[in-house]
């Protein structure tokens, strides 16, 4: 029998195509000269894998979003209209771009994918506690392929707001004009939801630096308020600069590392953009009834479905979620307001059907727990006697 270093350099590398992920691409192709021979003259062998890595609904976000960090700079609303109608419209054919990459684009959309993938799933598990505590481990989650696509396509539909949006680039309401109006209701939802656990990682991820790091005392940067206060626009800003940041930042092992990334990242003027800003004035005005006065063929016709749209976004269970929890609300209020921010935190505007009625058994959603103070005066107060001090330091 032949040793496996005698096999054709076309077998060699179908087997390298049939890796996992491109982090066992380097180890396979460097196990040998032959193996490493093998896959230098072979074409394709990247872009397999990451066929394999990124399923094929969420593969057309991943090669968009590359297109989007692309674009000549300054943007403009032709070339931001193009991308996203070529996204939403023919996702097959952005998706049988992927070829024509450079093998180092190619690696950062693996890179890029490993970072969705894994705030998507740890987003899930987190809700779904939140939702039974009975039904969701600490290590594991099981997700229908419809509810794995539809919170990594929302992660991705995040990251290209940012990656899109960023600066003063658009007027105020060409955002909504080019890119949430794509969206239903309850898929705009979904990037309130994705934003708030955002901020939730952020703030967890930065507060031992943002409370101690002399700089940040200097510049009175708030660690306790929400972005969307009115004195913390440096949150916004660090938030800005998208997924990728905020999970590098939370996975950043020391506390040098995490106050190099967020000095880096300083740049309040060229990058701030307000997601949960635009979401909110979406519907500002539209209509004074309420979601449940509204027919179901009204609703849907907000934002007319593509004809070749992905079959995870199919499943009624989003729009019956969202359309029972606002059903006294109006449009304007269906979308990233307060009273809703419980039910964003367990994802309701993401789970199926089938999954939805068999918690139905299990009180639905739960109950709102209520607001509970993120802070007390007392904790105020100490934030901003540790500016004093601090600033003290730096002068």
């Amino acid at each position: 029998m032949p040793s496996i270093t005698e096999l054709p350099c076309e077998i060699v590398a179908a087997i390298l195509e049939n890796l996992d992920h491109l982090r066992f691409l380097a180890p396979a192709a460097l196990a040998c000269r032959h193996f490493y021979t093998s896959f230098k003259e072979s074409h394709g062998v990247e872009v397999s894998i990451l066929r394999r890595q990124i399923t094929p609904d969420v593969l057309p976000y991943s090669v968009a979003l590359m297109e989007a960090a692309r674009l000549p700079r300054p943007l403009t609303a032709s070339a931001v209209r193009t991308l996203l109608d070529n996204l939403y419209n023919q996702p097959a054919g952005v998706a049988a771009r992927l070829p024509k990459f450079p093998k180092a684009l190619i690696k950062k959309m693996g890179r890029t994918h490993d970072a969705i993938h894994t705030l998507a799933r740890s987003f899930a598990r987190s809700a779904l506690r939140g939702i039974s505590p009975q039904s969701a481990s600490s290590t594991s989650i099981n997700l229908s392929p419809s509810e794995y696509f539809r919170f990594c396509s929302a992660f991705y539909r995040a990251e290209m707001f940012y990656k899109l949006f960023q600066g003063p680039a658009f007027e105020d309401n060409m955002h909504a004009a080019l890119f949430f109006s794509r969206h239903p209701p309850w898929e705009n939802e979904q990037l309130g939801c994705i934003y708030e656990y955002l901020e939730a990682k952020f703030a967890a991820a930065s507060f031992d630096v943002v409370a101690h790091d002399v700089l940040f005392g200097e510049l009175s940067i708030d660690y306790l308020r929400t972005a969307e206060a009115e004195d913390n626009e440096w949150r916004q800003t660090w938030l800005s600069h998208g997924i990728e940041f905020v999970y590098e930042l939370s996975i950043a092992r020391c506390y040098d590392a995490k106050r190099r990334m967020l000095e880096s990242a300083l740049d309040l003027d060229d990058v701030r953009v307000n997601l949960p800003e635009e979401l909110r004035a979406l519907y500002a005005g539209f209509d004074t009834r309420t979601i449940g006065q509204h027919s179901e063929e009204e609703l849907h016709s907000i934002a007319p479905r593509p004809r070749d749209r992905p079959k995870g976004s199919m499943d009624p269970g989003p729009y019956q979620s969202w359309r029972n929890a606002n059903s006294d609300s109006t449009l304007e209020e269906s979308v990233m307001f307060n009273d809703k921010a419980w039910l964003r935190e367990r994802a309701y505007v993401f789970w199926d059907r089938d999954r939805m009625l068999k918690l139905k058994h299990e009180d639905g959603f739960g109950q709102d727990p209520g607001s509970k103070p993120a802070y007390t005066d007392q904790d105020y107060q100490d934030m901003l006697e540790s500016f004093e001090k601090r600033s003290r330091i730096w002068q």
